[in-house]
């Protein structure tokens, strides 16, 4: 059953010289129990996407498009209405565990506080129910933890708090925006490992944003790769990254580190992306290409849908008819 369904969504955010596209008519869904990743560079609307859905884009943006939420229409909603969503229904985890804590408040404190406001519990239920959640991500001695501050734990403590809170008013869509980027690689697989157990165990419907698409090869069902806040690719993860067929999908691939390969140098893809606001009418990845024809930066392209929901938006498709052996060397 579909339980965020995404359409046309358009974000613009004023700047100096006027208003800026970041997300750039974006579509997609996410079904109950679903882990949706969505990859890409920085800059590329990952973040931007997330921070709509909870209503918390920056003062005078613009939003159009269609965002429904169990058939609730999100885009346009009041502060008063968004109060009813923000931690009960759709929760956010965010990429730095070391910034996301108050310094000054005890975790009890953190943690308690919206449990009353959207449970309509009492104190006492809120610290049981938090001691729970603490000792179910994992968290030695709860008891001791509820007490303690931020500066008392490692990262990998602070971000699996982090997650207990986001849990705690039993939302039903979670938002992971770079959840164990900043985490060294044997605590971030400890954390994937999380992620994962608690959406089999409590039905959660899970957006895992990251640019690191080995990280989504482990964790997700779907796929959505995001460029200069377009779409280039979407689609079950196992399609994408054993048969992509965007040449920016490739060049993330590309970009991880390779453990058969001889070369001592990681691969990176050249030039930058577009500044904010200044993407092409056609391909924006075009310039950095080496793909790239004439009918790359002419009119808007269309996408071209394949087998298993696999689709692309690419005016070449150089990758058309290759095996994987023949892709990815």
């Amino acid at each position: 059953m579909t339980l965020l369904e995404v359409r046309d969504l358009s974000v613009q955010l004023q700047t100096k010289t006027g208003f800026a596209t970041a997300v750039d008519r974006l579509s997609f869904t996410v079904n109950e129990g679903e882990i949706l990743g969505i990859a890409g560079e920085s800059g590329s609307g990952k973040t931007m996407t997330a921070l709509t859905l909870l209503g918390l884009l920056p003062q005078h943006a613009k939003v159009s498009g269609s965002a429904k939420f169990n058939g609730q229409e999100l885009i346009g909603l009041s502060s008063k209405e968004w109060q009813k969503f923000r931690g009960a229904q759709i929760a956010m985890v965010f990429q730095d565990p070391m910034t996301s804590l108050h310094p000054m408040l005890s975790i009890k404190a953190q943690m308690t506080e919206h449990m009353v406001t959207h449970l309509g519990i009492s104190q006492q239920q809120a610290l049981v129910d938090a001691e729970e959640l603490l000792a179910d991500v994992r968290i030695p001695d709860p008891k001791k933890a509820l007490n303690s501050y931020a500066g008392q734990f490692s990262g990998g403590m602070r971000q699996r708090i982090c997650i207990a809170m986001a849990l705690a008013c039993k939302p039903k869509l979670l938002l992971a925006d770079e959840p164990s980027t900043a985490l060294d690689v044997t605590v971030q697989a400890g954390i994937l490992t999380l992620l994962n157990r608690l959406r089999k165990e409590h039905q959660l419907s899970i957006i895992f944003i990251t640019h690191d698409l080995g990280v989504l090869s482990s964790i997700t069902n779907k796929l959505l790769v995001l460029y200069a806040g377009r779409e280039a690719e979407s689609g079950s993860t196992s399609t994408i990254l054993q048969l992509p067929r965007h040449p920016y999908t490739q060049g993330l691939l590309d970009s991880l580190p390779q453990p058969d390969s001889n070369e001592k140098l990681l691969k990176s893809i050249a030039g930058f992306p577009p500044e904010l606001g200044k993407q092409p009418i056609g391909c924006a990845f075009a310039e950095r290409c080496k793909f790239a024809a004439a009918t790359c930066s002419g009119d808007e392209l269309l996408p071209t849908y394949l087998a298993d929901s696999h689709k692309f938006i690419c005016a070449v498709d150089p990758f058309a008819g290759l095996s994987i052996n023949q892709v990815r060397p």
